[in-house]
């Protein structure tokens, strides 16, 4: 505001300048020097009140000069100022619905890092029909993530105001993938003790901090080398098996389903069941108290609180969750 009470103050005192000259120069009224000076600064053209002198009209031509110059630059800078404020308020809308949004998620999943790595967990989440929050430093890859339509927040997930704002307190999973271990390190840190009951999947570029990693907290690490490394070792291996999973690989899916007390399979066997029927294999059971039964047989009894490992097509599995 004081930049505008300046720009107004000094194009207010444009038409005063003029008619002091006017009537210093020519001896006219003030009221008349006014007008002479309103109509030269607008360049109306209308015609002078009076004959100008030798002196009247040198006047004119500095006083248009350098009126002209400072009254468009004046005007210029009010138009800034006032496609500034809209800006600001577009961008205090745009804050305002986000906050909203991010007040709003609960059961969701948080990113930390939105390169290459992370764009791609975040693809495969929006593919699910997940919801999700990206928290990145990067102010292109946000808007990267924000044209994709995803949620995410241009700040820094080692601190934990960000991931605070990014309701890790209700979320049901956290991925850091940022590129620096010790960063990762730190998010996990922070998030385990925001949400100890967070499930935690970090990244790693080595051993030594993957290990870190899992004391600190992590549920999972994901070591790029040694997984690529574990992974050529099975194409040298086992081809053909590798083969089926090309082919196969993008339309199979594992999910977890957990069996509730009103669950139609509670307590029956698994041979009891509509599984195989609908194209989905059980291959592991973990129990409540953490017993972890793999591979499961025909005659195993499902139980309250399971947590079924189902494998099987990507159709398959979205109808045995939805039923």
């Amino acid at each position: 505001m004081t930049r505008i009470a300046h720009i107004a103050t000094v194009l207010a005192l444009l038409p005063i300048i003029g008619m002091l000259g006017f009537h210093w120069i020519e001896g006219w009224g003030y009221f008349d020097s006014l007008y002479m000076s309103v109509i030269t600064l607008s360049t109306v053209g209308f015609s002078e009140l009076e004959p100008l002198s030798r002196a009247g009209r040198a006047f004119v031509i500095v006083y248009l000069v350098v009126g002209m110059g400072v009254f468009f630059y004046g005007i210029v800078q009010i138009g800034e100022l006032i496609v500034r404020a809209e800006l600001s308020h577009w961008d205090w809308l745009g804050r305002r619905r986000m906050d909203m949004t991010l007040k709003s998620l609960e059961g969701h999943y948080i990113v930390c890092g939105a390169g290459r790595m992370g764009q791609s967990v975040c693809r495969h989440l929006h593919h699910e029909k997940l919801r999700f929050v990206v928290i990145d430093r990067d102010e292109m890859a946000v808007a990267a993530c924000r044209e994709e339509g995803w949620v995410a927040i241009h700040s820094d997930a080692t601190d934990d105001r960000n991931l605070i704002e990014a309701g890790v307190e209700r979320a049901r999973g956290l991925a850091t993938v940022l590129p620096s271990d010790a960063d990762n390190l730190y998010v996990v840190l922070s998030a385990k003790l925001l949400a100890p009951q967070l499930q935690i999947i970090s990244r790693a570029t080595d051993e030594i901090s993957a290990a870190k990693l899992e004391k600190a907290g992590a549920n999972r690490v994901v070591s790029l080398y040694h997984t690529g490394g574990i992974k050529m070792a099975h194409l040298l291996l086992k081809p053909d098996l590798e083969d089926f999973f090309e082919i196969f690989g993008g339309d199979l899916d594992l999910a977890e389903i957990h069996v509730a007390d009103d669950d139609s399979i509670s307590g029956k066997r698994l041979n009891e069941t509509d599984f195989s029927r609908m194209g989905v294999v059980i291959v592991g059971i973990r129990r409540a108290g953490g017993e972890l039964i793999l591979p499961p047989t025909g005659s195993t009894e499902i139980q309250v609180d399971d947590n079924l490992i189902a494998l099987g097509k990507s159709d398959a599995i979205a109808r045995m969750i939805g039923t």
